[in-house]
Order: C-alpha cells, then sequence, then structure tokens
C-alpha cells in the first residue's frame, strides 16, 4: 500500500518540515510571506539551513516578509528594518542608513535607552 504524502513527512526532520512549508508557501505567487518563530525549534545547524533557504526564496521572488523572532542576530543578518516590541509596544524601528550601521551591541544598547533598564542574559536570545 502506498503512503500517504502526510506520512512522508511525518518522517522528514524538523528543518526538512520547515523547508518543504517554506517552499510551500512560496510555490504560487505569493506577496507577502508571513514567518513566526519559523527557526526557533530547530537545532543551529537546521536553523541556518532553513534561513538560508527563506533569505534566497524571499530574495529571488522579492517577497515582502515579516518575520518574528526573538533572535537578535537573525534580525540583524536578514532584516532590513526592524520593528522591537517589547511589553506590547513598539520601543523601536529602524532602517535605511540607521539600520546598516545597527551592530547587535548597539541593538542592546538602543533597548536599554529606550526600555530605561538593564537586560537579564536570558531575557532576549542573542542567537
Amino acid at each position: 500500500m502506498e503512503k500517504r504524502l502526510d506520512d512522508r513527512v511525518a518522517l522528514l526532520s524538523g528543518g526538512q518540515r520547515q523547508a518543504l512549508s517554506l517552499i510551500m508557501a512560496t510555490f504560487g505567487s505569493a506577496k507577502i510571506l508571513l514567518l513566526d518563530e519559523h527557526t526557533a525549534a530547530l537545532d543551529p545547524n537546521a536553523a541556518d539551513l532553513v534561513m538560508g533557504l527563506t533569505d534566497a526564496v524571499v530574495r529571488q521572488f522579492e517577497i515582502t516578509t515579516v518575520m518574528v523572532t526573538h533572535s537578535m542576530r537573525q534580525a540583524l543578518d536578514f532584516g532590513g528594518r526592524i520593528i522591537m516590541l517589547h511589553q506590547g509596544g513598539v520601543i523601536l524601528d529602524i532602517s535605511g542608513a540607521e539600520r546598516a550601521s545597527v551592530t547587535l551591541n548597539n541593538l542592546l544598547d538602543l533597548f536599554r535607552r529606550k526600555e530605561g533598564k538593564d537586560l537579564a542574559d536570558d531575557q532576549l536570545l542573542l542567537g
């Protein structure tokens, strides 16, 4: 008896499933791609693979993308505009030349200044 497609998908790793989901989401003529923590449950190698694939697909098909992530590293590496939320509000919105010059340490400092307090190491994932 032939295996059903969802039975085959169940055999894939988490990274392979995310890659498949990305391909399926962009297979048509998507104008906007919404990504909600799409690498959160993946090991670092699988997360790198999925982010590389995501970046390639988004660039090739010029898809506007909104990526929700707790990884400030991913936000810096892949985001053209960074909107930082904290306790339900926007505390930082940077793009353009300002965004291009921001480093991870700058981003943490900007957060601290906007919020007015220091962060514990585990409050934001540096990834």
